[in-house]
Parts: C-alpha cells; structure tokens; sequence
C-alpha cells in the first residue's frame, strides 16, 4: 500500500513539473527593453554642464508576470547614472599624464648626471605639486545620480509652486528642503495619465487593475535625479521628452 501511495505521489509531481509554466523573457525581448533604456537615456541629452559620466548601471529584467485572461502585470527595469565634477576629473587625468612623463624625464636625467637638468626638474616638480594644490581647491559640483525606471507607477501629490515645466504626457517636479541647493527632480511621464496635466492635482500612472496585453511593454517612465536643483533644472529643460515618449507602448 506505501508503495502504491509513494508511486503515486511521484507521478502527480512529474505531471505538476511537466505542466510547469515557464515565465521566462527571451533574449530578443531583453533586448528590446534595454534599447528602450538606451533611448531614453540618450533622450536625456549631452552630460549636465560641467559634469562628466562616471558610471551606468542598467537592471534588466529575466522574467515576465502573468495575470490571468492571457493578460500580464507591468514588469519593471532600469537604468543608474551618477555624473562628479569634469573639471576635477580632468585635472586628475593631466595630473596622472604629467606625472608620468615628469617620471620618464626625471629618470634620463639622473642616468645622464646632468646636475642642471635634475635642478630644472625639481623646480617642476614643485610647480606641479601647487598646480595640483591649487586644483584640489577649487569648488566641485557635486555628484549627481539619475535613476530611468520603467513601469513603477508613481504617485505623488502636485505642488503647484514646485512645478519645473509640464506638456502633454510629461512632468518636472522639484523636491527640496528650505535653503539647500541639493534635493531631487521627478520627471513622470505617461501620454495616457498626463494627457493633460493642468487640470491634476495627482500624479497617477497606475495601469490597468486586471493586467496589460503586451507581457514586456513599457506603460510609463519615472526619471528621479538627485543633485544641485539648479543644475538639475537647466539640464532637465533640454531633454528630448518625445523621445522619451515615443518608447511607451499603447496599454
């Protein structure tokens, strides 16, 4: 009788793997995602004026979520940008470039033993330790980090007096503590929940409640940067929206 039971058991966990549903994403559908990303982060436009590209780190989704009635939940996938001081960096790269050849130079001068030419090559030496001194004074911008996300939703109540700009299926948002020069812009877009975005009060881009059709589609962006608003702001206003725009997918 255990015998017969334990066989049977066996068998009804074979059927229940074979009938296993598979929810994996397949290459080509990845694939489609990230150049979405990659338009949108183009669509952000050159590096923040005087800021240089320190990293990228994109999160890419391995999997699609099923409803029911043939029909899937949003999935999500992202991409993260931190920007530091170009300035900075560049005098860092001259720094190690000079060094280097100060290095080459120093040493042929030593194996020549020509006391003139190694007295010369203290005094640059000098020169560029203050250059570099001088350099590390200077004031920096400070880091700023970008973070492209697909279908989170997003929900937030609209302050009118912290409006950036707003058109049709797009808005800038700016959230900052009284007196900082650092705090946050939200770029929320949606060309169905924002159509119109002055008469809301609310920004809602939720997606249907029994699911979408498209098991790998983008609904909407949320675009949140974190740096000086200043430089926030002026980047932000020259970003290519319809570009953004142009990757949503009908629900």
């Amino acid at each position: 009788m255990k015998t017969l039971f334990l066989a049977f058991m066996l068998a009804l966990v074979g059927t229940s793997s074979a009938f296993a549903q598979d929810n994996s994403l397949d290459r080509d559908e990845v694939a489609g995602i990230k150049k979405k990303l990659v338009t949108v982060q183009k669509a952000l436009g050159d590096d923040p004026v005087g800021y240089t590209l320190d990293s990228e780190d994109f999160n890419l989704p391995t999997d699609f979520n099923p409803a029911r009635d043939g029909k899937f939940w949003p999935i999500s996938s992202s991409v993260s940008l931190r920007y530091s001081d170009k300035a900075s960096k560049d005098s860092q790269a001259g720094v190690e470039k000079a060094s280097e050849d100060f290095q080459a130079k120093y040493s042929a001068a030593i194996a020549s033993g020509d006391e003139e030419a190694i007295m010369k090559m203290m005094e640059q030496m000098q020169l560029m330790a203050q250059q570099a001194a001088a350099a590390s004074m200077a004031p920096q911008k400070q880091p700023m980090t970008v973070y492209v996300q697909f279908n989170t939703g997003g929900g937030t109540g609209i302050d009118p007096d912290a409006v950036v700009f707003e058109r049709a299926g797009v808005i800038a948002i700016r959230k900052k503590k009284l007196h900082e020069e650092k705090g946050e812009l939200w770029i929320y877009i949606d060309p169905v929940a924002l159509n119109d975005t002055k008469k809301l009060s609310k920004v809602d881009m939720s997606t249907p409640s029994d699911g979408v059709t498209k098991k790998a589609g983008v609904f909407n962006i949320t675009i949140q940067a974190n740096g000086t608003l200043s430089d926030l702001e002026a980047w932000a206003n020259k970003m290519d929206t319809d570009a953004m725009l142009s990757v949503i997918d009908s629900l």
